[in-house]
């Protein structure tokens, strides 16, 4: 064997001797690894990950250092001062959800949020609320009392978790001549709807937190959902006009008609149509 190959073959060896010793000392006394990356966050070292070949480690701001295999997943837990919150201390976010567990979720802030400047990421303990289907993507509103925890993801005492995308939302009607129909949503191109929802006789634009969007926009962007719309219509009218179709309702507002089928041949389609639309006239036209 050429002396060069002995030599790589001695070099190779020791490296390999050097990272399995560095990653057993790592794990078993709870030690960052030597051959790390330092990944620091929130403008010091109160928090950090060094992140090595085959493990991580965390020093937590509570001086916690705990070492683990790289696929495990560790949150560092919530220091005893920010656990002391006031019942009176209470603040929301609206987010998305990027990550869905068993017991917690996690949940990116939507850009415009104070608590964006914080975090990207935010661990949700699902504590009571497990028996709920959180689904990768959704829109959500997180209630929360006291501090934030400077972990990463980040922590907070969450007091309420909603599956909605805004607390204030105003539809906008545009109406045009003739008897126009227009698509918003198909639901054979969608996997979110299986039911198709139309416009008649005009456009349909909605404002969520001061900006306009189109409603067929902000449906495909995930700004707002149309169960949404209809459970505020259900709020916004609580007594409204039912036929014995089945079950299809009528919501009656100022400038505009909601009407949600529910026939009992399968139709659940949705039309928004001028303040005059009735399910007569919707029917007449689908013959």
């Amino acid at each position: 064997m050429k002396k060069s190959v002995k030599i790589t073959l001695i070099v190779l060896g020791v490296l390999v001797s050097a990272i399995v010793l560095d990653t057993i000392q790592a794990k078993v006394f709870d030690n960052s690894p030597l051959l790390k990356v330092r990944e620091t966050y929130y403008g010091g070292s109160t928090y950090y990950i060094d992140k090595g070949i085959f493990v991580n480690h965390y020093h937590c701001n509570n001086n916690e250092n705990v070492t683990t295999w790289k696929k495990v997943k560790y949150v560092c837990p919530m220091s005893e001062e920010n656990k002391e919150t006031s019942e009176n201390d209470e603040h929301s976010f609206y987010g998305k959800i990027v990550e869905s567990h068993e017991s917690y979720i996690i949940v990116e802030p939507n850009e415009y949020e104070e608590e964006r400047k914080s975090s990207d990421k935010y661990y949700i303990d699902l504590g009571k609320y497990t028996d709920a289907i959180y689904v990768v993507g959704s829109n959500v509103k997180i209630t929360y009392v006291g501090d934030i925890n400077e972990s990463y993801p980040a922590q907070i005492g969450t007091t309420k978790i909603e599956l909605k995308s805004a607390d204030n939302f105003t539809l906008i009607f545009n109406k045009e001549p003739g008897k126009v129909m227009h698509k918003i949503v198909d639901k054979k191109n969608n996997t979110q709807y299986d039911y198709d929802i139309y416009s008649y006789q005009g456009t349909v634009e909605i404002v969520i937190n001061n900006k306009t969007y189109t409603l067929e926009e902000a449906l495909k962007n995930d700004k707002i959902t149309m169960g949404e719309i209809i459970a505020k219509a259900n709020e916004d009218f609580p007594n409204a006009a039912s036929y014995d179709d089945g079950g299809s309702v009528e919501y009656n507002y100022d400038n505009y008609t909601i009407i949600k089928f529910h026939t009992l041949d399968g139709n659940r389609d949705v039309y928004i149509g001028n303040e005059n639309l009735n399910i007569n006239d919707i029917n007449d036209i689908k013959k």
